[in-house]
């Protein structure tokens, strides 16, 4: 019996397990030879092939499902206080598990303040735009953004580094840009890992 809850506590995942769960069941550990998907700035991870056609039929759903796990089926592509893109390599301040996404953090300055306040950095926009509002271009997807930013609930990503720095100075400035390019968060593209 020792054995049998030694090893369940070693194969559960727990709040900050290094490990993902599925983004459509949220029990079994993510397969990290199953395709993701880009959504809403998150990379949703999967168990396996059966919960791809689900979660692309309806990724709002299993996001809102997830955001009630207390462990992570997705990890957000960016610092959620710079707006800046980020790499797993360039975590260097660790992460945090929120509302069943990972968020990850360039400095341990940028985790403190977001674990400070994770109500406010952690909230996930209804709407953005896969458009450079600066660059006034298409971003191919959300992990080609260089960034974002939001603006009046709306979450802006930028094409480009040197985006970011006008637009969060004067943002009425190019909201307009973007107008016809806003809408609901869809999945961007798929990527194999």
């Amino acid at each position: 019996m020792i054995t049998t809850i030694l090893a369940i506590s070693i194969i559960a995942p727990t709040a900050q397990s290094k490990y993902l769960t599925c983004a459509v069941n949220g029990e079994h550990s993510a397969n990290d030879e199953i395709a993701t998907r880009d959504y809403n700035g998150v990379r949703w991870s999967f168990c396996c092939d059966d919960c791809l056609p689900k979660f692309d039929k309806e990724p709002a759903k299993y996001a809102e499902l997830r955001s009630k796990d207390k462990t992570a089926a997705g990890v957000f592509l960016f610092d959620a206080i710079s707006g800046n893109r980020l790499k797993k390599d360039d975590a260097k301040g660790g992460y945090t598990d929120y509302k069943g996404v990972r968020y990850m953090f360039s400095s341990k300055e940028n985790k403190a303040k977001f674990d400070a306040n994770m109500a406010k950095f952690g909230t996930m926009p209804k709407k953005d735009a896969l458009y450079c509002p600066v660059g006034k271009e298409e971003v191919e997807s959300y992990a080609a953004a260089s960034g974002y930013s939001d603006y009046d609930g709306i979450r802006y990503y930028f094409c480009c580094g040197g985006c970011e720095g006008p637009f969060k100075k004067t943002p009425k400035e190019y909201i307009g840009n973007a107008k016809g390019h806003v809408g609901a968060p869809k999945i961007a593209n798929e990527v194999v890992k």
